[in-house]
C-alpha cells in the first residue's frame, strides 16, 4: 500500500472506530481467565499497534476461538480481520469482516467492518482488462454501505458543535462542561465518517470507470472481428449501465459509426441527434455522419 493510500486509510479508518473508543469504559470485574484473555489480547493489540501485523495476526489467531462469547469477541475478531487486510490478505479479510457482523451483531465495530469489505473487495478488482466480478461487488458493497450508514447532516453537526461550544463558554460547572465536552467529541467523529462516506462514493465510481471501459475495449475488438451488431450492443453498455463514466461520448460515436455501416439509418439518426443534445459545442464530430444519414433517409424514402 503506497504511503497516501495510508494516510488516507488509517485517517479513515479513525472516524469509523471512534464509537467504539467513545463507547468504552467501566466494566465488570473480570474473572481469572478474562483476565488472562484480556492481556493476550492486549499483546496482540501492541503487536498490531506497532505495525508488526504477522505477529499480530498469528497471536489474534490463537484467541479467535478462546475469545468466542467473551467481550473481547469482536475486538479479537476486528483485528484479525485488520492483521489480513494489512498484510493484502483480501480474500481473508474480508471473510474474517464477515464473521464479525455475523457473530457479534451489535458491535461497534461493525460500520467499520462493512466498509472494510468493500475495501477488499476493490483491491481484489484486476486490471480493465480482465474478469471484475470483485469490483461489481465491491460497487455492491460500497453502495449497501451507503444505504446502511447514509451521510450525516454536515451543517446540523457543525450547528450543534458551536452550540455545545458556547454552553461551555457561559457556564461554569465543571460537570457541565465535561458533558458537552463528550458530545462535542461524539459530533466530531460524525464529521469524520464523512469521509468515509466519500470514499465509499469515490470507490465505486472508480469501479464503474473500470467496467465501463471494459465493455468499450469489449466492442472495439469486435470491431476488428467485423461482428458490429456485437460491438454496437457493448457501446449500448456504457450508454445505459455507464452514463455518468468519462467514456459516454467515445461509445456514442462508435454506436453512431456502427449504425451507419449496418445501414440503420433511422436508428443512427436518433443518436446523433442525441449526441448534438448532449455535446453542443462538439456538433462538428457529428457533421459528416449526419449529412450522410439525411441523404440516404431520402433516398429510401423515394
Amino acid at each position: 500500500m503506497k504511503a497516501f493510500d495510508l494516510k488516507i486509510f488509517f485517517y479513515v479508518l479513525a472516524g469509523l472506530l471512534a464509537p467504539v473508543f467513545l463507547g468504552c469504559g467501566g466494566s465488570q470485574k473480570a474473572t481469572g481467565e478474562e483476565r488472562t484473555l484480556a492481556a493476550a489480547f492486549a499483546y496482540a493489540k501492541s503487536l498490531y499497534d506497532q505495525k508488526d501485523y504477522t505477529g499480530a495476526q498469528l497471536e489474534l489467531s490463537k484467541l479467535s476461538y478462546t475469545s468466542r462469547a467473551t467481550e473481547l469477541e469482536d475486538d479479537v475478531q476486528f483485528y484479525l480481520a485488520q492483521c489480513y487486510f494489512q498484510n493484502g490478505q483480501y480474500l481473508l479479510a474480508a471473510d474474517a469482516y464477515q464473521t464479525l457482523l455475523r457473530n457479534v451483531t451489535s458491535s461497534p465495530y461493525n460500520r467499520a467492518a462493512f466498509f472494510q469489505i468493500g475495501v477488499c473487495y476493490y483491491k481484489l478488482s484486476p486490471m480493465h482488462s480482465l474478469d471484475q466480478e470483485y469490483a461489481r461487488r465491491a460497487i455492491q458493497q460500497f453502495q449497501a454501505f451507503l444505504d446502511a450508514y447514509p451521510l450525516p447532516d454536515s451543517a446540523q453537526v457543525a450547528k450543534e458543535m458551536s452550540d455545545l461550544r458556547e454552553l461551555i463558554a457561559l457556564t461554569s460547572d465543571d460537570g457541565r462542561k465535561t458533558q458537552y465536552a463528550a458530545l462535542i467529541t461524539r459530533l466530531e467523529s460524525q464529521l469524520g465518517q464523512l469521509d468515509t462516506v466519500r470514499l465509499a462514493e469515490e470507490h465505486i465510481r472508480l469501479c464503474r470507470e473500470k467496467l465501463a471501459l471494459k465493455a468499450l475495449e469489449a466492442a472495439e475488438q469486435y470491431i476488428q472481428l467485423r461482428a458490429y451488431k456485437a460491438a454496437t450492443i457493448y457501446y449500448d453498455e456504457v450508454l445505459t449501465s455507464y452514463s455518468d463514466s468519462p467514456y459516454y461520448e467515445t461509445a456514442l460515436l462508435g454506436k453512431i459509426d456502427m449504425l451507419l455501416i449496418r445501414e440503420r439509418w433511422a436508428e443512427a439518426k436518433d443518436e446523433i441527434e442525441k449526441y448534438e443534445e448532449r455535446f453542443p459545442d462538439r456538433k462538428f464530430r457529428v457533421e459528416g455522419a449526419k449529412a450522410k444519414v439525411k441523404d440516404m433517409l431520402q433516398t429510401t424514402s423515394k
